[in-house]
């Protein structure tokens, strides 16, 4: 959790924001009335982030950005006003290097959206390529607390989990189970993971896997699951995969912590490896493989699987032109740099043999 300096001259203000920031989970939220006070609390208390109005009195929010660019303080900094941004001021504002700028009335919900993206972006983790019914999943294995942000089309839905159980759904106009089968049901989703984030309510007592069942068949009475149309795969397991010597050059990769090899079709894992504490690859790989075969129904020319938690990578590869087995590695996100990873993975799947 962030420590955020917040700084406004306005009670009232400067009380709301405290409580709603706080309830977020993303934040821990310092309160000062002006600037003056924001420099003292600087020099005692631990702060991450700086968020401060800019007409204040005693010490308005340019002189505060003054003061602190003078200092050589290197923390992210963002600016609300309800006043114009006219070209001075913008150019004012980037030579101090000011990370975002919020106008005000501010919507708390995306201020607390924006503010974790711009000043803890390590707290948040965009996704693509992969279906969100099977990163839900994927969050309730890895025991995840964080908000789901799903945009498409225009539309925008929350979903929220605590310590990997489903608690919360949200959209502009319904809540709970009823919010969580429309999210589910939209085509295309843009996905973004805030971690630290928490639901203010619970208004989802079901299991997720009971969630999911309930959305997938509501999409195929409403003929928008598109899963009729599925890429044959073979059946039956390969027998010219060499697991073990996969496997071993798998975990050379820098940072790599765990790998699976699995046949697509019916998931059965044919090797398997953990050097990570805690890592269970067996159950990895199955939400692995319920992503690769969604992911295989989309019938456009998949090159890697990739997601994105709070201390991992999963990166999933198809070997082979029939796409029966794919490789499942989990990397260590400290130690690992993930596009040399998935060359290094795209090379093995070539020189594989396959």
């Amino acid at each position: 959790m962030s420590n955020l300096l917040l700084v406004d001259d306005d009670d009232f203000v400067r009380s709301a924001l405290s409580r709603a920031l706080n309830r977020t989970g993303g934040f821990t939220v310092i309160p000062a009335e002006h600037g003056k006070r924001a420099l003292e609390l600087l020099a005692t208390e631990h702060v991450d982030a700086i968020l401060t109005d800019l007409q204040m009195p005693v010490m308005d929010g340019l002189t505060l950005l003054a003061e602190l660019f003078e200092k050589e303080v290197r923390l992210p900094v963002a600016v609300m006003t309800g006043q114009q941004i006219h070209a001075d001021l913008r150019h004012r504002l980037q030579t101090y290097g000011i990370a975002a700028v919020f106008s005000k009335p501010v919507d708390v919900v995306l201020l607390a959206d924006e503010l974790q993206r711009v000043l803890d972006p390590k707290a948040v983790g965009r996704i693509s390529g992969i279906t969100l019914f099977g990163l839900l999943q994927l969050l309730e294995v890895e025991r995840k607390s964080g908000l789901v942000l799903v945009k498409a089309s225009q539309r925008e839905g929350r979903l929220y989990f605590d310590e990997g159980t489903f608690v919360h759904a949200h959209t502009r106009v319904l809540d709970g189970l009823e919010a969580a089968y429309e999210i589910l049901g939209w085509p295309d989703p843009a996905v973004e993971i805030f971690y630290k984030r928490r639901a203010r309510q619970r208004t989802v007592r079901e299991p997720l896997q009971h969630v999911l069942m309930e959305a997938a068949r509501l999409l195929d009475e409403s003929g928008k699951s598109g899963i009729q149309e599925q890429r044959a795969v073979p059946a039956t397991p390969r027998a010219d995969f060499d697991a073990d010597s996969i496997l071993g050059d798998v975990l050379k990769i820098d940072g790599a912590i765990g790998a699976a090899l699995v046949q697509a079709t019916n998931g059965a894992i044919l090797g398997q490896v953990a050097v990570g504490r805690g890592l269970d690859m067996t159950r990895a790989a199955k939400i692995a493989q319920d992503l690769v075969q969604a992911a295989l129904r989309l019938r456009d020319g998949i090159e890697d699987i990739m997601i994105t938690v709070d201390t991992q990578y999963h990166v999933m590869r198809l070997l082979g032109p029939g796409e029966d087995v794919f490789v499942h590695l989990v990397l260590d996100r400290e130690r690992a740099s993930l596009g040399m990873a998935r060359q290094q993975l795209a090379k093995l799947a070539r020189s594989s043999g396959h």
